[in-house]
């Protein structure tokens, strides 16, 4: 079953079937439980994880408790690369959003695969790039968006992945105020309060287990 996951997965869909079982045999899987740590920042594993199922966070710690989520991995998304590369520490904490399973591959595995064939390293450059213009977005939204801006534009984001449409709205599954306080770099309170002004706007509504974006132009009504 593994193999037909590596298929879609972008540094390895042009590989043939034989290369592919032959990856899928050197993986090691493992279970994740939702709030299980995949591992902290700073520690020294160098494998390559690659998501069957579930979802799971990347997250950096404050001193008091607060996280901010900066990125986000679901099926057949893979993440470690940076450590897998340079060898380093972990440059962020992987926690499990949901039950998950991993399939791990080992560094010298994949650093094998590199030197075999290059197309795997051009097809990881291009997920880095995408990574890093979405680090880019976030540094920007920090640094110039208020936090009802920053609000509006993660419900906009989460709509175009996974969005339903609900009479002439979007609808999106609801997050708490601590997990969009996560994902956007702000408090909790800072979220409630600004959830109570775009509802009173007209712009969101949150209804049981659901966000509905009544008006998908509010960024311009801030």
């Amino acid at each position: 079953m593994l193999v037909e996951y590596l298929k879609n997965i972008p540094i390895f869909k042009h590989l043939r079937e034989a290369e592919l079982q032959e990856i899928a045999s050197r993986c090691k899987n493992a279970f994740y439980k939702k709030g299980d740590v995949v591992f902290y920042k700073t520690d020294l594993s160098t494998d390559l994880y690659i998501v069957i199922s579930g979802r799971l966070k990347a997250v950096l710690e404050g001193v008091h408790g607060n996280e901010i989520v900066i990125s986000q991995f679901e099926k057949g998304s893979f993440f470690g690369e940076f450590s897998l590369l340079d060898g380093k520490g972990r440059s962020a904490t992987i926690v499990a959003d949901d039950s998950s399973e991993i399939a791990i591959l080992e560094r010298d595995v994949f650093l094998d695969l590199l030197r075999k064939d290059s197309k795997i390293a051009v097809e990881l450059m291009v997920t880095l790039v995408e990574r890093l213009r979405k680090a880019d977005e976030m540094i920007e939204s920090l640094a110039f968006l208020e936090v009802s801006e920053r609000l509006m534009k993660i419900f906009l984001d989460v709509a175009q992945g996974e969005g339903k449409k609900d009479s002439g709205c979007l609808r999106i599954k609801r997050l708490t105020h601590r997990e969009l306080a996560a994902r956007i770099g702000s408090s909790r309170e800072a979220v409630s309060k600004c959830m109570k002004m775009l509802t009173s706007k007209g712009l969101v509504k949150e209804i049981e287990g659901y966000i509905l974006i009544t008006r998908q132009d509010g960024m311009k009504y801030l």
